[in-house]
């Protein structure tokens, strides 16, 4: 689907977004400071009403935000960012992440277009087969989260975070991403650019907030995501063996 601001893929048997597309530029990115945040989520009409999610999946006391992939706060006119509240454009996100690690990803990005000048964004969910759960018994719940980032003449590069509270990211190449999350974000990338990630800026906390720590993806999936409240730093519980997330995407997309 394609709105004025990003593209999306959305899934059926998730119920969520796949990936959300947008090529973001700094005067637009500037843009952005000097627009009011008001929209609404709503359902989207153009996906059939058995393979949508409804504003009643998300209900309070679930613990989860309705998190955007693409960020409301990426568009600069009110009509684009009224269409980043489309539930084709969301997934269930702890809110402690939403709120916290991802928004500041989500900043720094924006920091990177204002640099380069440009950057073409991709971020999706990833959801691990040996964690499944479900929103509502209708809403597949992310086990990680990611964004990747090229910059033409630069390079390519992406986060991957936990969705739950804890403050840890991995930062990976193209070819790494795919590998995880059966998602090529960027197909078309020479191949000096898919094998080494470029320079990402760490996601820059909040005032009060201690700065994120960065791990290696080893680390990042060598222990299953909580998404009850987690301190700081914390080690996580519950460890399990680590395992690729390919086997849901591969049974996601066997179906178109």
């Amino acid at each position: 689907m394609c709105f004025r601001g990003y593209a999306v893929q959305t899934s059926a048997a998730t119920r969520t977004a796949l990936w959300s597309a947008e090529n973001l530029t700094a005067q637009a990115v500037m843009a952005t400071r000097s627009v009011p945040r008001d929209s609404d989520f709503y359902e989207e009409a153009e996906i059939p009403a058995a393979d949508r999610a409804r504003l009643s999946d998300y209900g309070r006391g679930s613990g989860l935000d309705r998190g955007h992939l693409a960020p409301s706060g990426d568009f600069p006119d009110l009509a684009s960012q009224a269409e980043s509240f489309s539930l084709a454009n969301v997934v269930p996100q702890a809110a402690a992440s939403n709120r916290r690690l991802w928004s500041h990803i989500e900043t720094s990005t924006r920091r990177m277009v204002r640099e380069y000048g440009q950057a073409f964004v991709v971020t999706g969910p990833a959801f691990d087969p040996a964690q499944p759960a479900r929103l509502n018994g209708r809403i597949s719940i992310p086990t990680y989260m990611w964004k990747a980032v090229y910059v033409p003449g630069v390079g390519a590069a992406a986060y991957i975070a936990r969705n739950d509270a804890t403050a840890w990211y991995a930062v990976v190449s193209n070819d790494e991403l795919a590998s995880f999350a059966g998602v090529d974000p960027f197909p078309r990338l020479d191949k000096a650019y898919r094998d080494t990630p470029m320079t990402l800026l760490a996601p820059t906390p909040h005032p009060g907030e201690k700065v994120s720590r960065r791990v290696s993806l080893a680390t990042l999936t060598s222990t299953a995501v909580d998404r009850s409240a987690v301190a700081d730093g914390q080690e996580p519980r519950n460890t399990f063996r680590q395992s690729s997330v390919l086997p849901f995407v591969h049974t996601v997309l066997a179906r178109y």
